[in-house]
């Protein structure tokens, strides 16, 4: 099977330097696939190419063994009466290959060339300049969204009041990883990034790694920046977590500064993850939780 230059522009860009890197310091390598594209045959003989380049079909086979699945496909078949082996073109390395070659020939360039795995960064003065081959998207998302929490879209209002009207914030924290299927954390600690960290949640059909942050009932009026952690910088630490869903729960109102700055930082965040969902749990939908799982919050 040949490995395709995929269409997705982060991944096409990877797959061409690593291409360019499989050629890098073989001339003889690049004169094969070279010989290979041009023209407009769709494949080429061994026995054809050995003639083309001056060289032996056994060495033709040897020096086209690693290349097959990755710059062309191989196939057997007949050729004045004999069965051959014929290296086969790939459409995606064919409208390529001018980029791969010209990377492979000049260390300059193909070092310069950012990737997904690879960005470039470049510092001027006090500004850095980023350079990323995708666009970075940060999206809002509400408990709905959590496949995890699928029992919650049944729970459209919660009018009752619950007794605790609020909840410890360790017990919110047992439902919450009860619920998503996790074991206890450790015993919290100040410098501690998040609360709850997860490998099992559910957004937009794919399992995400995911992190919460928790503030419990010794906070109390509504939840600004400056309530969140010792230094007001427990959202900025909460991003710093490995993981691409960030929630901050709290069982009363948050203030939509709280939310504007989980936009940015999640937009920030997407610089390498992509894609970074965000949002809030507040009262309400802490509420709805409670109803929709009772027995994961005793």
């Amino acid at each position: 099977m040949v490995l395709h230059v995929s269409d997705t522009a982060s991944h096409r860009r990877d797959q061409i330097a690593n291409l360019a890197e499989l050629l890098r310091n073989r001339p003889v390598c690049q004169s094969l696939v070279r010989q290979v594209y041009f023209g407009k045959k769709r494949e080429k003989s061994v026995p054809f190419l050995a003639k083309k380049l001056g060289i032996s079909t056994k060495r033709i086979t040897e020096i086209g063994k690693p290349l097959v699945n990755s710059f062309f496909g191989s196939e057997r078949g007949r050729e004045n009466g004999k069965v051959v082996t014929f290296y086969v073109k790939e459409n995606s390395v064919r409208d390529n290959l001018r980029q791969i070659l010209k990377l492979a020939n000049n260390r300059k360039k193909f070092d310069a060339y950012h990737t997904k795995t690879n960005p470039k960064i470049k510092i001027s003065g006090t500004m850095i300049k980023l350079t990323i081959p995708f666009k970075p998207r940060a999206r809002s998302i509400s408990v709905d969204d959590v496949k995890e929490f699928a029992k919650v879209c049944s729970v459209n209002g919660t009018s009752a009041k619950l007794v605790p009207a609020r909840l410890p914030e360790k017990t919110v924290k047992r439902g919450l990883i009860n619920i998503l299927g996790e074991e206890m954390d450790p015993k919290d600690w100040g410098g501690e990034s998040n609360d709850i960290f997860t490998t099992r949640i559910t957004v937009a059909g794919r399992r995400r790694r995911g992190a919460f942050a928790l503030k419990g009932p010794a906070k109390t009026g509504p939840l600004v920046p400056g309530m969140m952690g010792k230094n007001g910088d427990q959202i900025q630490r909460l991003f710093t977590s490995p993981a691409q869903v960030f929630f901050v729960q709290y069982e009363g109102e948050i203030k939509e500064n709280i939310v504007h700055q989980m936009g940015q930082l999640a937009l920030a965040k997407a610089s390498t993850e992509r894609e970074v969902f965000y949002g809030v749990i507040d009262l309400k939908d802490t509420y709805r939780l409670r109803f929709a799982y009772p027995r994961a919050f005793r």
